[in-house]
């Protein structure tokens, strides 16, 4: 994958148009996002593949956020306090990945 993104997770400057990059997806994934596209649920593969880094984008500039807040508190959230934000998120592990 080529990735000419900012190192920082803040967005681009406004007036910032878009740039090409090249994404290697597997068959299947390629597949499944071409069959949401057949039925309208994204506009073009392109379109897809755009929503979905910007929501992980998104969240991963809210953790990064969030990490920070604790780093400047000193301390960080108790075991029990990470347990209900997996749960509530729907997600299983530290790294956010959501459930299967």
């Amino acid at each position: 994958m080529t990735d000419r993104a900012n190192s920082s997770l803040n967005p681009p400057s406004p007036g910032a148009g878009p740039s090409r990059s090249s994404v290697t997806l597997s068959d299947d994934q390629l597949e499944q996002i071409r069959r949401l596209v057949a039925v309208g649920r994204a506009s073009s593969v392109a379109e897809y593949v755009a929503a979905a880094v910007a929501e992980r984008l998104e969240r991963d500039r809210s953790l990064t956020e969030l990490h920070d807040l604790f780093e400047r508190k000193g301390s960080a959230p108790s075991a029990e306090h990470l347990a209900w934000a997996r749960e509530v998120l729907g997600v299983d592990d530290p790294e956010g990945e959501a459930k299967a």
